[in-house]
């Protein structure tokens, strides 16, 4: 797989957002948001998101990435109501 050339009506690609990170960099919300969407829709190798796991994991995530970051994957696929499970609450 390789990276779909940048959207020109979009200033995000997943290189610059790899190097933010790796250079010490806070991640935007609209950065999160889209390389979460990018990636589970297939648009980001799975190199280029090891290589900005690899840098979250060396230089760390703020709070406010770290939420974003949550939210991002929460609204990125299906979510299960098990709200009518039997089962203690």
């Amino acid at each position: 797989m390789t990276f779909d050339a940048p959207n020109p009506m979009s200033h995000l690609d997943a290189p610059s957002i790899i190097r933010t990170k790796r250079d010490g960099g806070v991640l935007s919300d609209d950065a999160i948001d889209w390389v979460i969407d990018a990636y589970t829709h297939g648009r980001v190798a799975d190199a280029q998101m090891s290589a900005l796991l690899m840098a979250i994991f060396l230089r760390g995530m703020t709070t406010a990435e770290i939420a974003r970051w949550t939210a991002a994957m929460v609204d990125s696929g299906q979510r299960l109501d098990f709200g009518a499970a039997p089962g203690v609450r």
